[in-house]
C-alpha cells in the first residue's frame, strides 16, 4: 500500500548502534576520566590543607652572608657605587635632593615636636575650637532648614519692623 509508517521502514534498515555504542563509550570513558581528575585533584586540596597546620621547614641561612665580615664588605659596595652614582648627578641635582630630604627631615621633625608640645592650655584650646565648629556647623544645618519657614520668618520681621 502506498503510505508507509515508520515500523515498517525501521524492518528495513536496521539501526546502525555499533557507531552509537562507540560513541556512547567514549563519552563514557571521559567521563571517569574527569571523574578520577576531580577526585585526585580534591585529595591534592585537602592534604594542602592538612600539610599547612604542620610546621614547614625554613631554608637554612647561608653562613658567608651571614657572617660580619661579608655584610660589612657589601654595606662599603653599596657606599662606593652610591658614591658613584652621585658623581654622575649635577651639582643642581645634587642640590635639590638635599633640600628635599631636609624639608622632609624638618618637617617630620616639627610635626613630632607638635604632638609632644601640646601643653594642658593648648589641648583645652584645641577642644573649644573644635567644639565651637561643631556648634557653627549645626547651626548653619538648622538654618539650611525648610525655604518656607525662612520666608515665614522674613516676614514676621518685615510685619514687625513696619509695624
Amino acid at each position: 500500500m502506498g503510505v508507509t509508517h515508520g515500523k515498517k521502514r525501521d524492518l528495513q534498515h536496521p539501526p546502525e548502534t555499533h557507531l552509537n555504542d562507540s560513541v556512547m563509550q567514549t563519552h563514557k570513558l571521559e567521563q571517569q576520566n574527569r571523574y578520577w581528575e576531580l577526585q585526585a585533584s580534591l585529595s591534592q586540596l585537602q592534604s594542602e590543607e592538612e600539610s599547612s597546620n604542620l610546621i614547614r621547614p625554613q631554608k637554612p641561612l647561608n653562613p658567608l652572608t651571614a657572617s660580619k665580615s661579608h655584610q660589612e664588605l657589601h654595606k662599603e659596595l653599596r657606599m662606593t657605587h652610591q658614591r658613584v652614582h652621585q658623581e654622575r648627578k649635577t651639582e643642581l641635582q645634587r642640590a635639590l635632593e638635599k633640600r628635599k630630604w631636609e624639608q622632609r627631615v624638618k618637617a617630620s621633625r616639627d610635626q613630632e615636636e607638635a604632638k609632644r608640645n601640646r601643653s594642658p592650655l593648648n589641648q583645652e584650646l584645641l577642644k573649644r575650637q573644635q567644639r565651637l565648629e561643631k556648634l557653627e556647623r549645626h547651626k548653619g544645618q538648622q538654618r539650611e532648614g525648610p525655604e518656607f519657614l525662612q520666608v515665614k520668618e522674613r516676614l514676621r520681621r518685615t510685619a514687625v519692623l513696619d509695624g
